[in-house]
């Protein structure tokens, strides 16, 4: 029997959610949150065996939570469903110890699977995520921008090489990080660099 702590923002899909997956012969939806504080405290009083986490929640991110799960309860593991699927959060959420990240747009079926997967001891992921593995979510003039970042390092600086207002080297900062999951320009050159789009 696998123990799931489900963590998801909107109470009408967090409800139905843990009807449905109660509903299955192998799982066991020991408790619902709708934040990563509430989720982190029920974790630690039921201690389940799998998290599955909403990546938008109001207090913080999912891929925040992952972390804090993997120290207080490493036996926990942790799948990510998401609305979006940006590459740079799927490389992000694997990089802070998710087991699965998976589209909410998925069947159920497949989710419950993937449930029963990671609790079995696999990571998984979604095939036509994985087909965007070496495909940069940025534009060209993302690409530059961020280039220059690495090389000059202030939004002044940025602004006066590319003869770009610095409004507008903000504007092009926030998207890539928006884009690549980064919490902050070094953030985003590192996920950059390691898969190889600068």
């Amino acid at each position: 029997m696998t123990s799931v702590l489900l963590v998801e923002s909107h109470a009408s899909v967090r409800e139905a959610f843990t009807v449905m997956l109660n509903l299955q012969e192998n799982i066991n939806v020991v408790a619902a949150a709708s934040t990563v504080r509430e989720a982190i405290n029920l974790a630690w009083v039921h201690q389940p065996d799998t998290a599955l986490i909403d990546t938008h929640l109001p207090d913080d991110a999912g891929f925040h939570m992952i972390e804090q799960l993997r120290s207080c309860i490493p036996q926990c593991r942790s799948i990510l469903l998401t609305g979006q699927d940006l590459p740079g959060h799927r490389f992000r959420a694997y990089d802070n110890g998710a087991w699965a990240y998976l589209s909410k747009d998925l069947p159920f079926a497949d989710i419950v699977q993937a449930i029963e997967q990671v609790h079995g001891g696999k990571r998984l992921i979604e095939p036509q995520m994985a087909d965007q593995e070496n495909t940069s979510p940025l534009t060209s003039r993302e690409t530059d921008v961020l280039r220059t970042v690495a090389r000059v390092g202030t939004t002044s600086e940025i602004s006066k090489v590319m003869h770009l207002s610095p409004g507008t080297i903000n504007n092009y900062v926030s998207s890539i990080m928006a884009k690549l999951g980064a919490a902050n320009r070094v953030q985003a050159l590192i996920i950059a660099r390691d898969r190889g789009w600068i």
